[in-house]
């Protein structure tokens, strides 16, 4: 197009703005969105008037134009950069390897709107739920639809020089590499055959940056436990859409910097929680110097009318160590990418997962444990326990590359079907291109065993009894490894609710049978 029809298009694009607000304000409650995907594309035309209303994904157009504003002017470079990475790409899709398993129709289908903030019930049921003085002890961080709360976050018993809390506190020594990590952005350049589909998600999450928790432990400094508890509140009430319409989700998008120097030690409790229906579009970085060791213990408990989206990077310099348990329970729709680089020898990451769904929940969890040096191991088991129309997706890689000796890698992937209707799809995989190494991986499918329900049903339990015992206790000896009592509890009874849905399946094949 010549100079006159660029300068006709961009003055186009101004007028269809109309009253719609800039992406960098949040809308006052009861507020209109940007409701059509011309006005929507219209407010980035209007921000640097270099992309036409047709080069704009409309869903991703309205996603940025519901993004809150921001809590520290050290973000707007971060999100003027992403912005342009997200209006210049494509939502991810069935059509791309690492989405074709996972319908996204739910959130497409949804307009996105701004959060109340208005936590009510959540601050009992998470942020006090711990019980034990040693546990009420605990530094907590708290970040209510991505921007720190002062008035729930504790972090004063922190010591050592550690330090947890917004982005604008952090301290001097790692605030420049916190920024310079902040842009960039997951799997710019990543074979589509192989990327863990983190790349559109994760610009987006940059793009609508609000604020950032930040967490840093010195070097040679030990960190008991840290709770970091993210909630998510729905649209104001008043801003409904009207009838007919498409339904409403609240978007937040949490970011997690976590960095630990040489030699130094942490437990990590992270929580996802909230109430309604929202979308909750994460991403943490988690940065792990020589010999640091981090366990982490990862929930998602989000609520049923939720969908959850999160990437975990994880990157362990020579002799760290990693120790994950990704905890699935809640949301309609969720969807965490793990990704581990070990880049240094002799280190160490051991994943271990659990997923529990019932009704018609979809939990996804996709991983890539990759091999950079030589001399190091991985370990990673899933469990997954379905019921009713629930669907599971694994998609575990390990990737051993050239140089990578002396490696070794273990995977193995369990799921209880508890349901005709349930569905899990796991795909292990295995790119080894390296002699020298140790690398197995597996997978099984089955209900709960026969004999074990037997064994128990013969010391007087009953057959639907035996059954709940066995799944909660399956739950249970991950959980072990969880330090919330509270996480534990809802868990266990989560995964006994899913036993009792199985034997009442068993009862009603019984009953078929008998005609």
């Amino acid at each position: 197009a010549g100079p006159g029809q660029s300068q006709a298009m961009l003055t186009a694009c101004i007028a269809s703005i109309g009253a719609a607000y800039l992406p960098s304000q949040r809308p006052a409650p009861g507020a209109p969105l940007c409701g059509s995907a011309r006005g929507r594309a219209a407010v980035r035309c209007a921000e640097a008037g270099t992309l036409t209303q047709s080069a704009v994904d409309d869903w991703l157009g309205s996603a940025v134009a519901a993004r809150g504003s921001v809590a520290s002017g050290l973000l707007d470079e971060v999100r003027s950069e992403a912005t342009d990475v997200v209006l210049a790409a494509r939502r991810p899709g069935r059509k791309q390897e690492a989405w074709r398993r996972t319908d996204l129709s739910l959130l497409y289908g949804a307009t996105l709107g701004a959060p109340s903030g208005r936590v009510g019930e959540l601050v009992a049921g998470y942020v006090e739920e711990e019980e034990e003085a040693a546990a009420a002890a605990r530094p907590r961080l708290v970040f209510v639809d991505g921007v720190y709360s002062a008035d729930l976050s504790d972090t004063s018993s922190l010591g050592g020089g550690a330090y947890a809390g917004p982005l604008e506190q952090v301290p001097p020594e790692v605030r420049e590499a916190v920024l310079e990590s902040l842009r960039e952005i997951p799997e710019r350049e990543a074979d589509p055959r192989t990327e863990l589909g983190c790349h559109t998600f994760a610009a987006l999450n940059q793009a609508a940056l609000s604020d950032v928790a930040c967490v840093y432990v010195p070097s040679g400094v030990a960190v008991d436990t840290l709770r970091l508890i993210l909630l998510s509140t729905p649209s104001y009430p008043d801003s409904g859409a009207e009838a007919g319409a498409s339904p409403q989700l609240a978007a937040s998008h949490p970011n997690l910097s976590l960095w630990l120097g040489d030699g130094a030690s942490l437990s990590l409790l992270q929580q996802y929680a909230g109430r309604g229906a929202y979308f909750c579009n994460g991403l943490s970085r988690l940065r792990l110097g020589e010999n640091a060791s981090l366990t982490h213990a990862y929930l998602q408990e989000q609520s049923d009318g939720a969908v959850h989206v999160d990437s975990v990077l994880a990157t362990l310099a020579a002799g760290a160590r990693y120790d994950a348990n990704i905890v699935q329970s809640g949301g309609r729709l969720s969807r965490v990418n793990l990704a581990v680089r070990l880049e240094g020898r002799h280190s160490h990451a051991s994943l271990n997962g659990i997923a529990l769904g019932s009704e018609s929940q979809l939990l996804d969890l996709h991983s890539a444990v990759r091999h950079v040096s030589p001399d190091c191991s991985s370990e990673q088991e899933q469990r997954n326990a379905l019921a009713g129309r629930a669907r599971v997706v694994f998609r575990g890689a390990v990737q051993v590359p050239h140089g990578s000796d002396n490696t070794t890698a273990n995977q193995l992937c369990r799921s209880l079907l508890l349901s005709d209707s349930a569905r899990v799809d796991i795909s292990p995989n295995l790119e080894i291109l390296t002699d020298d190494v140790v690398c197995t991986h597996g997978a099984t499918v089955a209900d709960l065993d026969d004999e074990m329900v037997f064994y128990l049903q013969a010391r007087g339990l009953g057959r639907a009894e035996a059954r709940v015992l066995l799944l909660e206790g399956w739950a249970r000896s991950l959980m072990g490894e969880v330090p919330s009592e509270a996480a534990t509890r809802r868990v266990a009874a989560k995964a006994a609710g899913l036993a009792r849905e199985g034997a009442a399946r068993e009862v009603r094949k019984q009953a078929m049978s008998s005609i």
